[in-house]
């Protein structure tokens, strides 16, 4: 596993919106847009899940692969990679539960991804963009 710098945690803290992006057993992408994104510990984050189909069954096969991308202009962004499990009970799916109905009740809150951090990337435009970061 792999220690996210500050920067990426901070980046991640101000902005909640992520790109997950997740591969079937048959080898077939998907990407989704999320919200609900929590910087656990510097090798861990948490993704909630509200509303996923096709993620989620990419995602029940145990240590499945994943990447989330997020940047909030041309200037910052990154490329987080990680091996990923989905919990539907437990601390952490608790905790993301709790954040999930603090913005709202309606909301379903049915599960959490945990990501284990194996690399970040830098997405900003110019010379450093693809540059492995951790």
């Amino acid at each position: 596993m792999a220690n996210m710098p500050e920067n990426v945690i901070e980046h991640l803290k101000a902005n909640k919106t992520v790109v997950l992006a997740t591969v079937s057993e048959d080898g077939i992408p998907n990407a989704v847009p999320n919200q609900f994104v929590e910087v656990k510990s510097p090798d861990t984050i948490l993704i909630g899940d509200n509303f996923f189909k096709k993620t989620a069954v990419n995602l029940k096969k145990p240590d499945s692969n994943i990447v989330i991308c997020s940047w909030v202009s041309p200037k910052e962004g990154f490329q987080i990679k990680g091996v990923a499990n989905y919990v539907a009970e437990g601390p952490d799916y608790e905790t993301m539960r709790q954040i999930i109905k603090s913005r709202s009740e309606k909301l379903p809150a049915k599960g959490c991804v945990i990501m284990k951090v194996t690399e970040v990337y830098d997405l900003a435009a110019g010379p450093n963009a693809g540059n492995k970061i951790v």
